[in-house]
């Protein structure tokens, strides 16, 4: 698989990670503030996913979570699935930021990955659509790093 193929799909692999678990703690979550933060993260996701669609080898749709890197280390995309996992068995609606180490984690994969996808993205079109979410990314990493301060305050 071409590089910038297999980046595209780490970031689709782990936006989706990201939206589904979102999506499912939504309901829980007793904070309004953290609700309306967590409906926003999932539907940026959601859009990114819907986005990125035509730019992905029709065999590598983001509901296939690569295994395995190229050079046999186990994928970032796995790696941050696991770690949306085990923080939503883990959740508690009135207790959000006991999970915010996982989700900066997840947040910030996603950013380094999206960042590298745009610095190698020879078509002006998907170095567009990808400028265009970085904000938005950015926004959730920090997000969850005030979810983070939360938990220490």
């Amino acid at each position: 698989m071409h590089r910038q193929e297999d980046i595209l799909h780490q970031v689709a692999c782990i936006a989706r990670s990201g939206r589904d678990f979102f999506v499912q703690v939504h309901p829980g979550i007793v904070d309004p503030e953290v609700r309306t933060t967590f409906a926003y993260i999932a539907e940026v996701k959601d859009r990114l996913l819907t986005d990125l669609l035509p730019w992905l080898t029709p065999a590598l749709e983001p509901s296939s979570t690569p295994a395995q890197d190229s050079d046999d280390r186990i994928s970032p995309a796995v790696i941050v699935a696991k770690a949306y996992g085990d923080a939503r068995k883990m959740f508690r609606g009135d207790a959000p930021a006991a999970s915010a180490a996982a989700l900066i984690f997840g947040e910030e994969q996603l950013l380094r990955l999206f960042e590298r996808a745009f610095e190698q993205a020879e078509n002006e079109a998907l170095k567009q659509l990808l400028k265009s979410y970085h904000p938005q990314l950015v926004i959730s990493r920090e997000a969850m790093t005030r979810l983070r301060a939360r938990l220490v305050a």
